[in-house]
């Protein structure tokens, strides 16, 4: 800001002012875009005669021209009158608006009748039937069908040109007709509104681009919405975790790539000789840990206060929901009766350690030795970070493997090194050190 002599000020607030003002930007915004739908609701219920209405509105709304867009760019949309948002709520698909239309349903039952599975029963039992019936669950039809009967009549008139003009629904818009798309916010990528038909016929046919009349104002997927509620990510295009959606590939920022730990612990693991083991992760964000270790055969269970981390966990990584506690995590490891083979706790510590948790950075690793059968894996701030250069100068390398050896009761600390995350935008933050807590009996 400005001082009155002319002067220019630059006010550098603390991390939880920034994080608080960037929370406000966001919810101001969010805001903006709620009244924006209210008054668009509310001038829908003016008595104006729809072709007027349509003559009025839809310069506003829609581009006047065509825009030729890459196919790969144009991701699933709504369906059966409830837009895409809507769509992935009601069905519980958090993904469905984050697949391309080339991975859809539409284009997969395409390709299954080229492949010659076209059976009444290979065409009930496709993607695209369930999507039908997931239609007809949340509205009651699915262009008209209510049944199984009715989806397989829509099936066939989709796959067999010669029966598309029995059929009343978008697989049989005129030719020529443009796509009707939407940008997706903060990417590259579009949400189709209307055409999802006639691109799945693209694709299968090998074109490569598609001509599409676009809505002016920009829409978020259901994953971007629910990556973006996350509470202590403070509306920040961040991922904690590797996410992988087409959406998110231009602007979201994968903060920490998580392989290289990974890698760390099942290096130290194998050299202990644990194989399968119980496994904790505290703090397990959206469950990216939990999901790896699971593949490889351990039995997980996590911990994550944020209660929109099962669902997420679920969507993106494919975990049972309750495999993943919603609670605070002092509390969860106060409470434990039993111990695990194997634990993680990643980048938490140094709350505790700057004093923004209800017991000191102590307590925490007492409690994590507590349930801590063979290994502790554990990262957090360090003084090397621009983040914590101020607040925890002590905290170097030394100090932590110190402090953890002083403060817990195993056999041996080892320093398996730093992770690979100090690359922009934070160049100049992490290369935190893994450390490996070690029992031997």
């Amino acid at each position: 800001m400005a001082s009155r002599t002319g002067r220019v000020v630059i006010a550098v607030l603390p991390a939880g002012s920034r994080l608080r003002v960037r929370r406000a930007r966001r919810r101001g915004a969010r805001l903006v875009r709620e009244q924006v739908h209210a008054a668009a609701t509310q001038m829908r219920r003016v008595p104006v005669p729809d072709p007027v209405r349509r003559h009025l509105v839809t310069p506003l709304v829609w581009e006047s021209s065509t825009t030729t867009v890459p196919i790969d760019s144009l991701l699933l949309g709504g369906q059966n009158g409830l837009d895409g948002h809507d769509y992935a709520q009601a069905t519980g698909d958090l993904l469905w608006t984050s697949r391309r239309v080339a991975d859809g349903p539409h284009v997969a039952l395409l390709r299954s009748v080229a492949a010659g599975r076209s059976s009444d029963h290979d065409l009930l039992s496709s993607e695209f039937a369930a999507m039908a019936r997931r239609c007809i669950d949340v509205s009651g039809s699915y262009v008209g069908a209510t049944g199984d009967a009715g989806i397989l009549r829509i099936a066939r008139g989709f796959v067999d040109p010669a029966g598309r003009e029995a059929l009343d629904d978008p697989a049989v818009t005129a030719p020529g007709v443009p796509v009707l798309a939407v940008p997706i916010q903060d990417s590259d990528c579009f949400q189709v509104v209307d055409g999802h038909h006639r691109l799945a016929r693209m694709v299968v046919a090998g074109e490569t681009e598609a001509a599409v009349r676009l809505r002016r104002r920009p829409v978020t997927t259901a994953l971007q919405d629910r990556l973006d509620a996350m509470s202590w990510i403070g509306g920040e295009r961040e991922l904690y975790q590797p996410v992988e959606a087409p959406e998110l590939e231009q602007s979201w920022a994968t903060v920490r790539r998580c392989t290289d730990r990974l890698d760390k612990m099942h290096a130290q693991l194998t050299s202990l000789g644990i194989g399968r083991a119980d496994y904790l992760d505290v703090a397990s964000c959206y469950g990216w840990f939990l999901a790896a270790m699971s593949q490889v055969g351990h039995e997980v269970r996590g911990v994550e206060r944020d209660p929109l981390a099962p669902t997420l966990g679920a969507a993106v990584y494919g975990l049972d929901p309750s495999c993943v506690t919603t609670a605070d995590a002092v509390d969860f490891l106060r409470d434990q009766p039993r111990t695990y083979d194997v634990v993680s706790c990643f980048s938490l510590l140094h709350h505790f350690a700057l004093g923004r948790a209800s017991v000191s950075a102590e307590c925490l690793v007492r409690l994590l030795d507590d349930v801590t059968g063979r290994v502790l894996f554990l990262d957090t701030g360090q003084a090397h970070e621009a983040w914590f250069a101020d607040s925890l100068p002590e905290w170097d390398t030394d100090h932590v493997r110190d402090f953890l050896v002083r403060h817990t009761s195993f056999d041996r600390v080892i320093d398996l090194g730093p992770d690979d995350d100090a690359v922009a935008p934070y160049s100049h933050n992490y290369g935190r050190h893994l450390f490996a807590c070690v029992r031997d009996t």
